[in-house]
């Protein structure tokens, strides 16, 4: 358990003599013809979250709408879509070489379900050591028999962290023959507390469970999203139950992969576990969400959340 209102160990001060992408160069892997906002709202999340320079790589039929969002993100057209296996060399080996100098990679918000896709992962996972957030579509390809990337994840458990939701948390389960359990958050061991999150017990129950599937995957860090999220690397587990918005528009997920991106890379920076950098995207995202939710009540959407994004940080650097 490490001590209270310690994030000020790895939030970075702002300060004029640090350089252009020393506080984080994310990049968003995803982004198809049919999906095109789920990778710009985790870009554009780790950039409002305090990151310097925010890429995509995407395919080329969303590379124009995801460019005309904003200016803010680097869009490369590098993902291939199904027929073009013909490409796959070179676009795989563009891809693995442009995301060399990346921090972090949030891989799968709009990343689609093609075979294409998988042998395009299977070369990713094996070839860049950055930290890798797989969420969404990487989840549902390395959730799939047979597949070669589960053995890349329990090789390099350290460079990832899994961010499913209920659905994806069943079918990891079922990839690992684990029977599926319902959350009783009322019923989680409580170990410690600080203002912002809660220290639990993994032995049972629903975060025993996420332990024991975390210690499948070699220990990996897994950051359960529910009503409250469970964030276990199968030796430890925290809860984060902070109020988030009364409303589940779309696309929270999306930010909350593009902030553990970013602060998974500020705590491997300041040596501290990454867990930590989990707990504090956790906090964000629910205070974020919360102060956009009381503002829009009904009318909420994502994009509003992402506005209140800094606002949030910046409560969380006040409060240390």
């Amino acid at each position: 358990m490490f001590k209270s209102k310690s994030f000020s160990q790895i939030i970075p001060l702002l300060d004029k003599t640090r350089h252009k992408g020393q506080n984080g160069k994310i990049a968003s892997i995803g982004g198809s013809f049919e999906y095109t906002g789920a990778p710009y709202y985790a870009a554009i999340s780790s950039l409002k979250g305090g990151g310097d320079l925010a890429y995509i790589f995407c395919t080329k039929s969303a590379a124009i709408p995801i460019k005309s969002y904003s200016p803010e993100c680097i869009v490369y057209p590098y993902l291939l879509e199904e027929g073009e296996y013909v490409l796959l060399e070179n676009a795989i080996n563009k891809l693995v070489s442009s995301t060399q100098i990346m921090h972090s990679l949030v891989i799968g918000p709009g990343l689609g379900r093609e075979q294409i896709t998988g042998r395009t992962l299977e070369s990713l996972f094996k070839q860049n050591n950055s930290i890798k957030i797989l969420d969404a579509d990487a989840l549902w390809h390395i959730s799939q028999k047979p597949n070669k990337l589960i053995a890349i994840i329990q090789e390099k458990s350290h460079q990832f962290i899994l961010t499913p939701n209920a659905m994806e948390i069943k079918r990891l389960l079922e990839y690992f023959d684990i029977q599926y359990i319902k959350p009783d958050y009322d019923s989680l061991n409580v170990i410690n507390v600080d203002v912002n999150y809660k220290q639990i017990g993994i032995e049972n129950g629903y975060a025993g469970l996420m332990a024991e599937l975390s210690r499948k995957l070699n220990n990996v860090i897994i950051v359960s999203k529910g009503q409250n999220d469970i964030i276990t690397n199968g030796k430890v587990g925290y809860a984060v139950e902070l109020q988030g918005s009364k409303k589940r528009c779309g696309g929270q997920g999306d930010i909350l992969s593009g902030l553990i991106g970013l602060y998974s890379y500020w705590a491997q920076e300041q040596k501290v576990d990454k867990i930590e950098g989990c707990i504090l995207g956790c906090v964000v995202t629910r205070r974020a969400a919360n102060m956009a939710s009381n503002q829009e009540q009904y009318s909420l959407t994502t994009p509003k959340i992402i506005d209140h994004i800094g606002q949030a940080l910046n409560s969380i650097v006040t409060d240390q």
